[in-house]
């Protein structure tokens, strides 16, 4: 293998080459960002301690509870029709040309043995809706859109159509049918160990950022020009002017001053999503800390062998080459 290998490099045209170099090169750049990354990671879930929900403070924190359902309707995979806190789904069709011929013995033989089968997916989906995490002190409210999230159940399975539940189920991917599903759930009750950004809406302990939330106000109005034409085009000229400008901001500010007074008597509502910084992780986990930390140092470890293996590997091509 080793001298195969070697061959390969020497009799490459010189494209192939610089390819071949490109590609480890590469390699060796993910390898070396995966070591930071994960380090930094595991690091930082080492650091953080954990807060209880009552008493959390205003930024970035690490939570342990348990999950449970906001009142209203409930979150239900479409896979399996099970309740759920979160979920994420695929449906792939598996294609192949006899499958559109009939079954040809030697077709079939041919497709399997050149690797050219695939799974092409039909349809897919990620649950974003809200769920609660509960400690002894209270509750609060978990957004998982961004999250990197590792859930109770994980299942794959095979049928033949593209609603799972009226398929037959079965574990075996050549006999199955041609459709394979795929789910991920967080199930409800599950413990779970929230690493994210903490903050309180409503009540006296909210920190009122006027500018900040001002400045969010008219961004999102920006993205609306139909709606700012419609309220503060005053000459009709079909543009915002100077002076229609002051009493956008104006009114943004109006209508800020209105929120922070309606928000300052309502109850206290507990919330964490994904931080600001995309420096800091955002995690859901059913698994405790101590693993989670854990497997961030492997694949850290990991990272660092990738970056040592890619980067000998390219000097010994370039020795190899230079030495013909």
């Amino acid at each position: 293998m080793f001298e195969w290998i070697k061959q390969q490099i020497i009799s490459a045209d010189l494209v192939g080459f610089w390819l071949f170099l490109l590609g480890l090169a590469t390699l060796c750049g993910l390898s070396l960002y995966g070591i930071f990354r994960y380090f930094h990671r595991g690091r930082i879930i080492d650091d953080t301690p954990t807060s209880k929900i009552r008493s959390a403070h205003q930024g970035f924190v690490e939570l342990e509870g348990r999950g449970r359902l906001m009142k209203g309707t409930p979150i239900v995979s479409p896979l399996s029709g099970m309740q759920c806190l979160w979920y994420s789904y695929t449906i792939s069709k598996k294609n192949n040309d006899y499958s559109s011929r009939g079954y040809d013995l030697e077709s079939m033989f041919n497709r399997f043995g050149s690797g050219s089968e695939h799974w092409e997916t039909v349809r897919s989906e990620t649950s974003d809706d809200l769920f609660l995490l509960a400690d002894e002190t209270g509750i609060c409210v978990i957004d998982p859109d961004g999250a990197t999230i590792t859930p109770s159940f994980s299942k794959t399975w095979y049928g033949s159509s593209a609603n799972a539940m009226a398929s037959s189920p079965s574990n075996n991917r050549f006999f199955g049918g041609h459709y394979q599903y795929k789910e991920k759930r967080i199930d409800v009750g599950a413990d779970l160990y929230v690493l994210g950004r903490f903050k309180s809406i409503g009540g006296r302990r909210e920190k009122l950022d006027k500018s900040g939330e001002v400045r969010e106000l008219l961004a999102k109005w920006k993205t609306r020009p139909n709606f700012l034409l419609a309220h503060f085009d005053e000459n009709g000229d079909g543009e915002i002017d100077v002076q229609e400008w002051q009493k956008v901001m104006a009114a943004a500010e109006q209508e800020v001053e209105n929120s922070f007074s309606e928000r300052l008597v309502q109850p206290e509502i507990h919330t964490v999503s994904k931080p600001i910084d995309s420096r800091r992780p955002f995690i859901i986990s059913v698994e405790s800390q101590e693993s989670i930390s854990k497997r961030y140092k492997w694949y850290s470890r990991g990272s660092i062998f990738g970056f040592f293996f890619c980067g000998i590997s390219l000097v010994w091509a370039i020795g190899i080459r230079l030495s013909q």
